[in-house]
């Protein structure tokens, strides 16, 4: 089956992946945009360089073409000079800064600015704020004006955007004096310093927010990158964004300088897509394909779910598809010439999985339809870490080839090229989508950021595509499902050790689908994930070690390891896989707890997270119920689960048993794989008696009450500069919560009195 494929052009306004009440977008609640952006303000200082020259920058992004003509000049003598060095507010500047780009059109042809931040419900509320001033290709402009406001098109159609700040002393960055050597260069801190807390409060806010900007065009957008402006005054950076950090360049006068700020705007509009920081290997699917493509994911969700109307099929589909956004997404396979006869096209619509983090993985997965044979499989699309020790899709062919089961088959896997081969053509090795941030940290001009030398990892362009395709954990029927599922994924653990002397190490909610079979009357588990798994050594120890899983499930060795040395094993994983039947327990199924005491056991059990010199650790929950088994007791789960739980938990950590008798019970699977297959023959378990509780982890609804919570505004005004110290600084991290951890790190008071009100509550 073939499709007639659309013309070659950038894709725009991708869809997001959606909560679980299918309503919303996943990860935008206005409610944690202040400790979303908190949070990216500290990685942030971890992954970013700067000052580049501004024509060492343009030179190395956006090389003039040699074709080219010269930069147009601008309309006016004055240049910029109508945009005032300082206002009291951002709107004091965008005004003239937009009258001015408007009669200078020439400088950009097919491209328009418009001004976005009004364009809000509430433009100065976080969560609800949109860029100052957008740049938009002109054949995009009118999509953008007729859609509506809450819909954020704005970030899905944008070129580059503008942020403007009403006051130079908003420069989040300070340059090295202008005569500064190499060595002073290195020893200077790119941080501007500030002691006014209240005015860095907002400050470091407004730095968050441009982060924030910039996530959501490279998550509504396919990219590899994207650029940007601060303005602060007349204070002018030009910003390029992309998997492994941000360069940032040396500040330049747009009122004296602005023939820098017309090169960038020049040399932009004639780039290529690529050079824009497009991906060009995904392009706009045809009318015909998306036909294909509506009608294969919709008999597939029919099928994995068994629905009994047609509005709850509708529903369901929401969740893989939007109309009239749908794309082609282009896969060279691994190990193959490079050329067009080894390209497969895969359809896809709304991610059921999406980044909103800027560096690092950033993965995207998708029920996607292979656009030649009409069948439905899983697209998975991450930025790896380079160089790789394996590729997830070698080591998913290796492990299929040697019988590992309950893992996903695969269709195709390979790097991303930066452009795709016409007919016999091969893609150059060294054309591949890789982050660039990372070749600048040596640079001669880089400075210190926070008193430290940024070391960056470079991250490589990767999809893989299975074809096993079902849905995640948290959509379980009910215990027997819950309990069989695992089991299957107990037996692809064993199978990985034993064939392919292999652990996981991220065996989490997240890693498991539930894949429903013609020749089963239970939905099968399958072990996704692959890509941080590795091979273990003649002890059974992990060849690589520290911490890679998921916080919420790791074991309680690995979360005490403050120093993230020790080597994972697979009694690790073991425990993590005894944790996901635990939590789905107690968000899914029948049990006595209040909504407070869940919140607080889910909180201790799961999420926190301390901060000592030595590093991060956690643990203790889990370890309290090892030794007394407070949380799951208070629990009450279904006898049957309970009944389970109980002896596994023995095996883990006897308290019922001589330790000496139950010495071997958790170094030896066998004990807890007989154990399990037995129970499962001799027990008969509930099918459907799942129970959504009500908790942000189980409802995905966002309520959680916390001073972190808020969409307070950011307010920077013209204000005095003697504010501003240049004081030295020394190297300081807020302790914020991460995503897997609670909003404040509690402790042992803290966690005495919470433990009491469990208690309290429990009479």
């Amino acid at each position: 089956m073939s499709c007639t494929a659309a013309p070659n052009q950038c894709v725009y306004n991708a869809p997001m992946t959606l909560d679980p009440t299918l309503s919303h977008t996943k990860g935008l609640e206005p409610e944690a945009a202040k400790a979303r952006n908190c949070r990216r303000v500290q990685d942030f200082m971890n992954t970013t360089v700067g000052p580049i020259p501004v024509k060492a920058f343009l030179d190395g992004f956006l090389p003039r073409g040699k074709s080219w003509p010269k930069t147009p000049p601008l309309p006016s003598k004055g240049g910029f000079k109508d945009v005032p060095p300082n206002a009291a507010t951002p709107e004091g500047i965008c005004g003239q800064l937009l009258g001015t780009l408007r009669k200078a059109s020439d400088c950009f042809p097919g491209f328009v600015f418009d001004g976005t931040s009004a364009r809000s419900l509430h433009p100065r509320r976080l969560g609800y704020m949109k860029p100052h001033i957008c740049c938009y290709a002109t054949e995009n402009f009118n999509a953008v004006q007729r859609s509506e406001t809450q819909l954020r098109a704005e970030l899905g159609y944008a070129e580059f955007f503008i942020d403007v700040k009403p006051c130079s002393s908003h420069d989040y960055f300070a340059d090295p004096p202008v005569a500064s050597t190499t060595e002073s260069r290195a020893s200077h801190d790119f941080i501007a310093p500030a002691d006014d807390q209240e005015f860095k409060k907002h400050r470091d806010r407004a730095l968050g927010q441009h982060i924030a900007y910039a996530i959501e065009i490279l998550t509504r957008q396919y990219r590899v990158a994207v650029f940007s402006v601060s303005i602060a005054g007349s204070r002018t950076r030009l910003l390029r964004w992309d998997r492994a950090g941000c360069i940032v360049t040396e500040v330049f006068d747009l009122r004296e300088q602005a023939d820098l700020f017309c090169e960038f705007l020049w040399r932009f509009s004639q780039s290529t897509h690529r050079r824009r920081g497009h991906d060009v290997t995904v392009q706009v699917a045809s009318s015909e394909e998306e036909t294909l493509f509506r009608e294969a994911i919709r008999a597939h969700v029919q099928f994995q779910l068994q629905l009994d109307t047609e509005e709850s099929l509708d529903n369901a589909v929401r969740q893989h598809y939007e109309s009239g956004h749908v794309a082609a997404v282009h896969v060279l396979a691994h190990g193959c010439p490079a050329n067009a006869a080894h390209v497969s096209r895969f359809i896809v619509s709304r991610p059921v999985v999406s980044s909103l983090q800027l560096t690092g993985r950033c993965t995207r997965g998708y029920w996607a339809v292979d656009a030649r044979t009409g069948d439905v499989v899983f697209l998975k699309d991450t930025w790896r870490a380079y160089p790789p020790v394996d590729l997830e899709g070698d080591t998913l062919k290796r492990m299929n080839d040697q019988g590992v089961r309950n893992i996903p088959s695969i269709v195709c896997h390979g790097d991303v090229p930066d452009y795709l081969p016409q007919d016999d053509q091969e893609v150059n090795s060294r054309d591949m989508q890789v982050s660039e941030t990372n070749e600048w940290q040596k640079d001669e001009t880089v400075c210190k950021v926070m008193g430290e030398s940024v070391v960056i990892s470079k991250h490589w362009h990767y999809r893989v595509v299975l074809g096993t395709v079902g849905y995640g954990l948290g959509n379980i029927r009910g215990t027997e499902e819950l309990l069989h599922v695992t089991y299957d994924v107990f037996h692809a653990m064993r199978d990985a050790l034993r064939h392919d002397s292999r652990l996981h190490r991220d065996i989490s909610i997240g890693n498991v689908i539930l894949v429903r079979e013609k020749d089963r009357d239970v939905r099968r588990g399958v072990l996704i994930d692959w890509e941080t798994s590795c091979r273990v050594d003649e002890t059974g120890k992990a060849v690589e070690p520290g911490r890679v899983g998921t916080w919420l499930f790791m074991s309680m060795d690995m979360l005490q390891n403050a120093e993230n040395d020790r080597s994972h094993t697979f009694q690790d994983d073991m425990e993590s896989l005894l944790y996901v039947v635990i939590y789905c327990g107690l968000l899914w199924l029948p049990h006595r707890l209040s909504k407070k005491q869940l919140a607080i056991i889910i909180n201790l059990f799961f999420e926190f997270s301390d901060s000592i010199d030595a590093g991060r650790i956690g643990g203790h929950g889990k370890l309290r119920n090892s030794r007394y088994r407070v949380y799951t007791n208070m629990a009450a789960f279904s006898p049957a689960l309970q009944d389970w739980l109980q002896t596994v938990m023995e095996f883990h950590g006897p308290v019922n048993h001589p330790k000496e008798e139950y010495a071997d019970r958790w170094t030896n699977p066998d004990y807890l794989d007989r154990f399990w297959d037995e129970y499962l023959k001799t027990h008969v378990l509930d099918r459907d008696d799942r129970v959504v509780h009500d908790h942000l982890h189980a409802t995905g609804v966002h309520k959680a009450p916390s001073s972190m919570d808020s969409t307070e505004a950011i307010i920077l005004r013209g204000r005095s500069e003697r504010r501003v110290t240049a004081r030295s600084l020394k190297r300081t991290r807020e302790v914020t919560p991460p995503l897997d951890a609670s909003p404040t790190s509690p402790v042992a008071p803290r966690r005495s009195t919470r433990i009491r009100l469990l208690l309290e509550e429990r009479k």
